[in-house]
């Protein structure tokens, strides 16, 4: 967990107002008709529930960096701002 004392502070509250600000955009962009159907597409491209393995090294990094983008595309989406800085806070 992050050491929050004095100096941090004013840096965890400029963090939590662009991430609410990033997941308010996110939900605009991706919570209509529309959006919904462009995060399933993406999901289906994005290795949602499926292996990222390919015996290529260069694929699989490919692989990864479509199913990380992905999530964080579906988290900024899905999470309140509470839950994003609880998940931030454990790494």
């Amino acid at each position: 967990m992050w050491p929050f004392d004095k100096e941090n502070k004013a840096h965890l509250k400029k963090l939590e107002s662009q991430i609410s600000e990033a997941s308010q955009k996110y939900k605009r962009v991706f919570g209509g008709e529309d959006g919904i159907w462009v995060l399933q597409d993406l999901a289906k491209r994005g290795f949602d529930r499926i292996t990222i393995y390919d015996p290529d090294d260069f694929k699989r990094g490919m692989n990864e960096g479509r199913r990380s983008l992905f999530n964080y595309i579906r988290t900024m989406v899905e999470k309140d701002l509470t839950q994003i800085l609880e998940d931030l806070t454990k790494e």
